[in-house]
């Protein structure tokens, strides 16, 4: 059923092998590092060897298989246009042991320009509790981490003064010390996109300047947007970040054993708090046992627009610290309980508006009626919901997809939070309320309620059709995320959508 294969499309759009006067070092489990790794058949056995060789412009492609991982230590950067790309060429390409400096799986330290594409970080133990990641890039700029899975590290993607950051399309959980993906150290220019972070002991995603490791403290210009970040002690834990957006994510269920927050804004261990913050349709969601949907603390000029922040706890929906000044919020869905100083008093929505924020905002009584199943995590609107059509299109100039990569706005009015109701025609169609959900079948996965009577279509996070039909064979994809689409096999039309994470 697979139209074309997903490894294919990314080799041939890739830098692997296009740069003139480049060179390609081959690494598989069954090699030798006496081999001059410049093919398949004479590849290397360990990725270090081919570390050790590379210079800007060149690829290292490693086949699956167990492998120690690579310390890119003070090497050779790439440059712009002639990066030196890390590349697993197959669906399981596993590093299970440390790098060798430190407990470190990956390591890339004082150099510049160097993609990881497609890599498994598994098991990286931390035996004398230094608090080692599954991925580390420091003091190095223009570093790429995408397509990665880090399971089970003391913390997932690490990075330290690391302008030009891009994390994208990894899958970043159970990182058994703290953070999934974590930036710190005055890293400007940072985006961080269409990640899962989940089951991490402490954020899913942390970004903290941290002043005490030198001067200016903030992190300028950084873009969180795409990621969908559940069962987190927090779910976006943001220090001292400075003109930046943070659009799209969806945040359920951290917090949920206790003192957590959907996402926080704060000063903590930067120079001052977060200032000019666009944050913009997201959808926050937070247990009983939790605190807030969104906790700011001496931030300056954060503007919450379009979001759905909506709270199981008894401490309600915001903690907007008297300390932040400039504070400007509109058009959000919120619950009728809101402290301004973490929770020693409350005021209800009524007060909270008459202070002159949230005019627009609607007040929600009954938090599952917004989402077409909440209890089964589809947070997607229900028909009824109070986010379609009461957004605001201040937005527009950033937000132009939602979740599911829908265009903005369906039927002329944005919709609030991270998903938008899809429109036929500008009208509402009673076949939108079908629910379509990923079904496991071991080898093989569908979707609930798919038949004979409609097709599905599959896409990368590039929008690129890779898949059509109703049941679909695993290893046919890299581990990943992807968009999917039902329609109706007979009259054309559209029925459903959502996002799935492929990881086997």
């Amino acid at each position: 059923m697979i139209l074309r294969t997903f490894v294919l499309e990314i080799i041939a759009n890739s830098l692997v092998v296009c740069i003139a006067h480049s060179t390609n070092y081959y690494v598989k489990s069954t090699g030798s590092d006496s081999n001059n790794g410049l093919s398949f058949a004479t590849a290397f056995k360990t990725i270090q060897t081919a570390t050790n060789k590379v210079k800007a412009g060149d690829s290292i492609l490693v086949y699956d298989g167990f492998y120690k991982g690579f310390d890119h230590f003070y090497k050779n950067s790439g440059s712009a246009g002639h990066e030196i790309v890390y590349y697993a060429m197959g669906k399981d390409v596993i590093i299970n042991q440390s790098c060798g400096r430190g407990y470190d799986g990956l390591n890339i330290e004082g150099n510049d320009f160097i993609q990881v594409i497609g890599f498994k970080v598994f098991g990286i133990s931390d035996p004398v509790g230094t608090g080692e990641d599954g991925i580390r890039a420091v003091l190095a700029n223009h570093i790429t981490i995408r397509n990665c899975i880090v399971d089970s590290c003391y913390r997932g993607i690490f990075t330290g003064y690391t302008d030009d950051f891009l994390a994208e399309n990894n899958i970043c959980k159970r990182s058994f010390g703290e953070h999934g993906i974590y930036v710190s150290n005055n890293s400007d220019r940072v985006i961080i996109r269409n990640n899962f972070c989940f089951n991490n002991k402490a954020a899913g995603i942390q970004l903290n300047p941290d002043l005490s490791s030198g001067a200016p403290g903030i992190s300028v210009d950084v873009k969180i947007y795409n990621n969908i970040c559940y069962n987190n002690r927090i779910g976006l834990n943001l220090q001292g970040v400075y003109y930046s957006e943070i659009y799209n994510n969806l945040i359920y269920n951290n917090g949920s054993g206790g003192g957590g927050n959907g996402m926080t804004f704060f000063w903590g261990d930067a120079a001052t708090g977060c200032n000019d913050v666009k944050v913009y349709n997201n959808t926050v969601i937070v247990p009983a046992t939790s605190q807030w949907a969104i906790l700011a603390i001496d931030s300056d000029s954060l503007f919450v627009e379009n979001n759905v922040l909506l709270s199981f706890s008894n401490k309600g929906s915001l903690d907007i610290e008297s300390g932040c000044t400039n504070y400007y919020s509109d058009y959000n869905l919120l619950n009728d309980k809101i402290t301004m100083d973490q929770g020693s008093s409350y005021i209800n929505f009524s007060s909270w508006q008459l202070m002159g924020h949230d005019t627009h905002s609607k007040l929600v009584k009954d938090n599952a009626s917004v989402f077409k199943d909440l209890a089964g995590n589809d947070y997607h609107l229900s028909a009824s919901s109070l986010a379609f059509n009461n957004g605001t299109s201040d937005v527009s100039n950033l937000v132009k997809y939602d979740l599911d990569s829908i265009s903005r706005p369906q039927d002329g009015i944005y919709d609030i939070g991270c998903y938008e109701k899809q429109c036929i025609s500008g009208l509402q169609n009673h076949v939108q309320n079908k629910t379509y959900r990923y079904i496991d079948l071991g080898s093989k996965f569908s979707f609930s309620k798919s038949n004979m009577d409609c097709f599905i279509e599959i896409y990368d996070l590039q929008n690129k059709m890779i898949a059509k039909g109703i049941e679909f064979d695993k290893s046919s994809f890299v581990p990943g995320i992807y968009i999917y689409q039902v329609f109706s096999a007979r009259q054309k039309i559209w029925l459903g959508s959502g996002k799935i994470c492929i990881n086997y």
